[in-house]
This record gives structure tokens, C-alpha cells and sequence, in this order.
């Protein structure tokens, strides 16, 4: 390849400038296409015909790796049929630090282990089916106040001169936000996006200890690093830092003005001798190498493009409708991606993830033998939002949560509402049914719940990304508070109704302690955003028609105080600081270690039936070594490539050949007065900045970090039996508490989840693997991964509090 078209696959042509959200550019004279990235981590976004998957947090809370993994297949198979090349999935963080965070819902709860194993099922089955997989976001981005500047000129946050600066330590940097990412890049993922924030005070997309040392060298990720919408800074720098390709293009908030870090000033800079030729080829390389080493893709081709447009639902339109250039092209040819295999795939994972939290007098599942004739269904979550479920990005707040807001959205095809699917069934078992969806007409909402036998009210909580502000929650929730007045009309209803049960239907934990000891309150159920299926996945588990198997991916606590709070006022600086003080206390961590007791405990959940375990079987499969052998050295570097030593008139625009488009972003030269450095004189690199890589990896050797750290260490088996009424998923967890032979650890932290599903007195068996990194810390001193001697304790129950099963692996010496 010359330099210049080098250069067009690194570079995002620009906002609007290509069918997808990122677009980079093409290399016709080798048939390779624009590349297509599109959102997202929940369904094809910004198109038609698509399926709205459950979200990342009600995934999570399946605990079901094979069902994340068919979930994953599902997205990968609708994004290869509308023609994207790479879907910007699956969210691995935020980790879930905050639990106000306004993209948690995105992501697979608040815990390294959960994260990582769901993020890799994920993967495999996205590129399983032909589309690379680009793992989102690296790392520290747990809120979104103060994300970007120049995002909000509210609130005095026009004086914001830095994004804020997630500050993270060395341990914590292992142990738990590096933690999932080392599943994905194990896994095989073709690309990961950099974050908007800082980290350690330097941009995440231009943080060379992070992107070189971290993920390239120390997690032996060999694929490309992509920004995040607007999240690079500079032009050599970045590149230098490890940044590998640029979207959408142009500098951030400078959208359609042709302005980029890149592109042709990328060209300048290689011919000027300031960026190396041999980190372009990098570049290029990374971008390229997923397409030949992974057997489920293939390179793009002319013919492999999307069929439709991101920025226009009309079927035709001009070719380049935000900059109202182009002929009018059919921009749209409304594909059918949905399949039989995606609906059953988005409807089961919604019933998966349902947690039952209450279940007193065992008034569920709901049955009219017990006297059960005449139902209230209330809530502004029972019905859908008057102005729509497909508003701009998810935004309307005023109806069930299919999804959060964003640019995780995904336009729904249909939404089965919870009042539709609740009294469709309540009819079918005649049945009476009330109905009020206005939260605010107390005066008929008394008199309904006075004269039925068992009210279901269904309340919300919403948040989503930082550039949409949604009744003052900008991004992040102000609080843990119901929407839409929740608590009053739940405290109304069961004032008067003596059967009521409540519909959690939120992004992550909200306030229960206003309602959850109401006598009168015998039920509540937990349920995550779960897109276009919400409401017949709840109605099918308060009837038994499903019994519930979910279990929270968080903690919800009994007061605000014990979670880590947003930082959401800029104070005396411009320049915001959040330094991450909990270190490695992540939710149940912490409560673990203070001796706090939560209102409902990660992990947690309830069923309709009962399970015992039983029959606890560890066994060494290898032995456990306190330091990891050295890996091999990396072989010499033997460079087929040659420096492309053209003139630069070579790389001057062709205007002859065709008429740019405004706004677009082009590799070409201008001018072909490239002022190149004289010989005794450099480009001010970097601090620490080299040409010449390493030939001794302290701690890689392959995908995912040293290759014996994926090691099985023990086996450890045990046996459920199924001794209720009904037929049941059991989601079971097995965790390690360490010794503290160097260092303090928690009390204890999830290292395996194994669901299976029982007839009613049958019995299973659930099987986990513990690897060598399973057992390791992160020691500080030494800066290696190192299994400590001592007795290792092994708990395997229902949840992060309930052991039903306990074991011990003593390492000596």
C-alpha cells in the first residue's frame, strides 16, 4: 500500500460522511471498501427491521454463559445482515464502580470475573458469525459528568478545560478494570475502543503506558485500538501512544468541517519524517490482521456494504444527507434482519434475567385458586410512553425501559408492554382487570386499589450517555430514586391493596427502603432493561409460566452513603479529579469488608421452587506455582515491509480524478512543501518514546497476558438437586476468599457461575474450572501476578452471602 492509503484506513471520513456511525476510509485499488463501525452492544443501531436485544445489565443478570454467548451470536448475525463490518461490542466498561453511572446498563454488572466471562461469550458469538468485535471502553469510565469538554455549558461547566481523570491504582488497574479485558483479548476480539476520560491524568486514547505497555505489550493484544467518538487529542502523539485508527474523524465537536488530527496531516507527518513509517504499518497492520486470523472473517470486499444509512430513515436521499451533498441514491433498502433464532434468543434472555427480591406468603406466582379475581395493573411503567418507544435515542422515560439512552439504543421493532401482556392473561384466566398508568391521579388510583385482590404496580429508573440530558439527569442519575413519583404510587396502592407487587424496571439499583417492609407489599421483582420483549418476560414470570432464575449483578444498598458517589460538580477546578479510593473494593467487596449489610447482596435471587447442594468435590488438576514461569522471548523483528521512500507529489490530492466532498475527511497532501526535520535534529518524542521494541516480555506470551495464567488449576464439582414444586434454573457461584499472606484481599471475590436448569426432584451437577489467575493478586512490588501460600477458601452457593457449600485449597510453600 502507498502511504496515503495507509493512512485512509486509520482515519474516519467524518461525521455523517459514510453509512455508519465510523466510516474509514477505502483502498479501491485492493477492493477493500470503507469499513463499517456501528453500535452496539444491544442490536443494530440507528436502522429498521432490527431486534431490540436485552440489555447488557439484564444479560448479566442471566448468570448464563451459553445464553450470553447465543445473545452475542444473535447481535453478530443481524449486524453481518445489514452489511456492518464491526460492531463497537460488547461493553466491558463501565466496570459498574458507580451504581448511579449512566451507562452501567451497557455493560454485564459490577465485578471483573461476571464482566469478563459474559464480554468473551459475547465476542465469540459476535464474531462467530463474520463481524469483528471491538470491546468498549478502555478504561476508568465510570460516569459520565464531565466525560468530554465542551459537551454541557450548563451548570458552569463551560469552564471544564479536561475531561475528567479517572485515577486509578496499580492493583486496582489489574485486578479489576483491566481484569475483563484480558477475557476479551483471550478470547480472540479484533479491536477496543479507548475512553473519553483520562486516566492518571492523560487521555486514554493518547496514554502510551496504557495502550502500549498494558494492553499491546502486558495482554498481548495484537489487534487495533480505535478512539472513542472524539475522545483523541492529537495527531503523532496519539499515534505514537498506541492509537491505531480514528473515528468518526474529526476533531471533537468540529463536526463536517474536514478537521482532523489525522488524515492528511497523518501523511504529513510520516513524510516529514516525524511519525515512523514502521508505526503506520503498525497501524495498518492491527486493522487488518483480525480479518486473516480469525477463521469466522474475511477482508471486506466492494460488495460486502452496508444497506443503509445511519443518518436517514427515508428509503432514498442524498448520497450524503448532513452535508446536503450528492445525488439522490437509495440510501436505505430496509433488509429484514430479524430472525426466528433472534426472537427466541431476546425473549429468553429476558425471562433469564428477571430476579425475584421478595416473595413473602408466596403470593407468586400469581394463580386465581388463591382467591386471586380481580387484578389492578398501575404504574407509568405499565404502559407505553404516549410520545413513543422508538424516540430520538431512547429518551422517553415515560413507559417500560427497553433499553437506557444513547448511542447503545436500538430502535424497537415492536414493544410488548407490561399492562398488554399482564391482562392478556389475566382475561385468559377471567380474570378482572384495572388499569392506571397516571402517576400523579391519586384520587382514582385509591379508589381502584381498594376494590381489587392483588394490585401489580411497575416503576422505572432511567440514565444513559452523557450527551443527552433527560430531567436534569445528564447521563448519570442525580439519585436512587423511582421516576415518575414511583414511590408515592406504590405507597398509595398498597395502602389500600393488601396483595401489591412491585416491578423494578431500571438501569441499576434504585432506593427500596420507602416500600420494601411494607406489610402489604408481599412481592418484588427486579428487572433490567429488556428490550422489545419487557413486558411479556415479566407477565409470563409473575404467572409461572417461567420460573424466575435471574440473580442481581450489583448490590442494591439500604442508604446512598454506601455507594461511591458521582463527581458532579467542577467546585474551584477545571480540571476534575475522581481518584478511584476504593481500589479494589468493588459493591459486594466493600460491603464484605466493612461488615455492611446490603438490602439485597450481588448474586442474589429467589425462585419459586427450592434447591439443595450438596456433594462438594475439589481436585488438583495442576499445581499451583507462587510465580509465573517466564515466557518465551519474542522472536527478532524481520521486517517485510519497506519504507515507502516516494515523493510526496505522490500523495497530493487528485483533483483531477474526482470533487471532494465538503466536510470529508481525504489522506491527501494539499501541497507538496513537506518541511522535513534537518538530520541532526529529531522530533521531541515522548518521555521514554522508542523506535525499537522489546525483546523480552516481562509478563505476555499471548493472547490475554503469560499463558499460564489460563491454566486449570482445580477442578471443583458439586451436586444440586431440585427439592421444590416446580421446575427451576439454578445460577450457581463459586468464590475464593484468599489468604493475606502479602497483601489484604476481600472476603471473598467470584471466580465461577455455572446455571442449570431441573425438573422437580431430579438432580445436576455444576462444574468449575479454577485457573491460575483465579488465585493471583496483583503484587505491586515485583509488578507480576503471583499465587501467595496459604489456605484458599472455597464457597459455592446462591449468592455473594449465601454459602451453602465450603472447601479449602492449602498451597504450601
Amino acid at each position: 500500500m502507498s502511504i496515503v492509503e495507509k493512512v485512509n484506513l486509520t482515519t474516519g471520513t467524518g461525521w455523517g460522511s459514510g453509512s455508519c456511525v465510523g466510516n474509514t476510509g477505502s483502498v479501491p485499488r485492493l477492493g477493500i471498501p470503507e469499513l463499517c463501525l456501528q453500535d452496539g452492544p444491544n442490536g443494530v443501531r440507528y436502522t429498521d427491521f432490527v431486534t431490540n436485544f436485552p440489555s447488557g445489565i439484564a444479560a448479566a443478570s442471566t448468570f448464563n454463559k451459553g445464553l450470553v454467548y447465543l445473545r452475542g451470536k444473535a447481535i453478530g448475525k443481524e449486524h453481518k445482515q445489514k452489511g456492518v463490518h464491526m460492531a463497537l461490542a460488547p461493553v466491558l466498561g463501565p466496570i459498574g464502580l458507580k451504581a448511579a453511572g449512566g451507562r452501567n446498563w451497557e455493560s454485564f454488572g459490577a465485578d471483573p470475573y461476571l464482566q469478563g466471562i459474559l464480554g468473551a461469550a459475547t465476542i465469540e458469538g459476535i464474531q462467530d458469525e463474520g463481524v469483528l468485535a471491538i470491546a468498549r471502553s478502555f478504561v476508568g469510565n465510570e460516569q459520565e459528568h464531565f466525560r468530554q469538554v465542551g459537551e454541557w455549558e450548563d451548570n458552569g461547566w463551560d469552564r471544564l478545560e479536561k475531561s475528567i481523570s479517572s485515577n486509578i491504582g496499580d492493583r486496582a488497574m489489574h485486578e479489576i478494570y483491566m481484569w475483563p479485558f484480558a477475557d476479551a483479548i483471550r478470547a480472540g476480539v479484533g479491536g477496543i475502543m479507548c475512553s473519553l476520560n483520562q486516566v492518571n491524568n492523560t487521555y486514554a486514547c493518547e496514554n502510551s503506558y496504557l495502550l502500549n505497555y498494558l494492553l499491546k505489550e502486558e495482554l498481548g493484544f495484537q489487534g487495533f485500538v480505535v478512539s472513542d467518538w472524539g475522545a483523541q487529542h492529537s495527531g503523532v502523539y496519539s499515534a505514537l501512544a498506541g492509537l491505531d485508527m480514528t473515528v468518526p474523524g474529526e476533531i471533537f465537536d468540529d463536526w463536517l468541517s474536514g478537521k482532523s488530527f489525522w488524515g492528511p496531516l497523518l501523511t504529513r507527518s510520516v513524510y516529514n519524517n516525524t511519525l515512523p513509517q514502521q508505526r503506520l504499518d503498525d497501524m495498518v497492520t492491527r486493522i487488518l490482521a483480525p480479518f486473516f486470523a480469525i477463521d469466522t472473517l474475511k477482508l471486506p470486499s466492494d460488495e460486502d456494504t452496508p444497506n443503509f444509512s445511519s443518518w436517514t430513515y427515508h428509503t432514498y436521499g442524498q448520497q450524503y444527507p448532513y452535508q446536503h451533498y450528492g445525488p439522490i441514491i437509495q440510501q436505505n433498502y430496509h433488509q429484514n434482519a430479524r430472525t426466528k433464532f433472534s426472537d427466541d434468543i431476546a425473549l429468553n434472555v429476558a425471562r433469564e434475567a428477571i430476579v425475584l427480591l421478595k416473595n413473602d406468603g408466596h403470593n407468586l406466582p400469581i394463580d386465581k385458586d388463591d382467591g386471586i379475581r380481580k387484578i389492578l395493573i398501575a404504574g407509568s411503567g405499565a404502559g407505553l410512553d404516549a410520545r413513543g418507544y422508538n424516540c430520538k435515542d431512547q429518551r422517553c422515560y415515560e413507559g417500560p425501559l427497553t433499553s437506557g439512552w444513547g448511542s447503545a439504543a436500538v430502535n424497537n421493532p415492536f414493544v410488548i408492554s407490561p399492562y398488554e401482556a399482564i391482562a392478556k392473561r389475566a382475561r385468559e384466566r377471567e380474570m378482572l382487570v384495572e388499569y392506571s398508568n397516571d402517576n400523579w391521579d391519586f384520587d382514582s388510583l385509591d379508589e381502584l386499589s381498594d376494590l381489587v385482590d392483588l394490585a401489580i404496580v411497575i416503576v422505572t429508573a432511567d440514565s444513559g450517555e452523557g450527551f443527552i440530558e433527560v430531567d436534569d439527569n445528564y447521563g448519570d442519575r442525580q439519585n436512587f430514586s423511582l421516576w415518575n413519583n414511583g414511590d408515592e404510587i406504590i405507597n398509595h396502592v398498597a395502602s389500600r391493596c393488601s396483595k401489591t407487587i412491585v416491578v423494578v424496571n431500571s438501569v441499576g439499583p434504585v432506593n427500596m427502603e420507602k416500600f420494601i417492609e411494607l406489610e402489604n407489599v408481599v412481592g418484588v421483582v427486579y428487572a433490567g432493561p429488556l428490550g422489545q420483549y419487557v413486558g411479556q418476560a415479566i407477565a409470563e414470570v409473575l404467572f409461572g409460566e417461567v420460573n424466575p432464575s435471574g440473580k442481581l449483578p450489583f448490590t442494591i444498598a439500604r442508604k446512598k452513603s454506601h455507594y461511591v458517589p458521582i463527581v458532579d460538580s467542577l467546585k474551584d477546578s477545571n480540571d476534575p479529579q475522581d481518584n478511584f479510593d476504593r481500589d479494589i473494593y468493588l459493591d459486594y467487596r466493600f460491603f464484605d469488608k466493612h461488615n455492611i449489610k446490603p438490602r439485597f447482596e450481588f448474586g442474589y435471587g429467589l425462585s419459586y421452587t427450592k434447591f439443595q447442594l450438596s456433594d462438594l468435590k475439589i481436585v488438583e488438576i495442576n499445581s499451583p506455582t507462587e510465580y509465573l514461569p517466564y515466557p518465551e522471548e519474542y522472536l527478532p523483528i524481520y521486517r517485510t515491509i519497506e519504507d515507502d521512500i516516494c515523493d510526496p507529489e505522490d500523495a497530493l490530492f487528485p483533483h483531477d480524478e474526482f470533487d471532494p466532498v465538503p466536510g470529508f475527511i481525504y489522506p491527501y497532501l494539499y501541497n507538496e512543501n513537506v518541511q522535513t526535520l534537518p538530520d541532526d535534529d529529531r522530533f521531541d518524542y515522548p518521555l521514554g518514546y522508542s523506535e525499537t521494541n522489546t525483546n523480552s516480555p516481562p509478563l505476555s506470551g499471548g493472547f490475554g497476558g503469560n499463558q499460564a495464567l489460563w491454566e486449570v488449576l482445580f477442578s471443583v464439582k458439586a451436586k444440586v438437586k431440585n427439592i421444590g414444586k416446580y421446575k427451576g434454573g439454578f445460577a450457581s457461584q463459586l468464590y475464593i476468599e484468599f489468604p493475606s499472606t502479602f497483601v489484604s484481599s476481600p472476603p471473598k471475590v467470584l471466580r465461577g457461575i455455572d446455571k442449570v436448569f431441573i425438573k422437580k426432584g431430579d438432580t445436576a451437577t455444576i462444574e468449575f474450572n479454577i485457573l491460575h489467575r483465579d488465585l493471583t493478586i496483583w503484587d505491586t512490588r515485583s509488578q507480576q501476578w503471583i499465587i501467595q501460600t496459604g489456605t484458599y477458601k472455597i464457597f459455592v452457593g446462591s449468592s455473594s452471602r449465601r454459602v451453602e457449600l465450603c472447601g479449602e485449597i492449602d498451597i504450601g510453600a
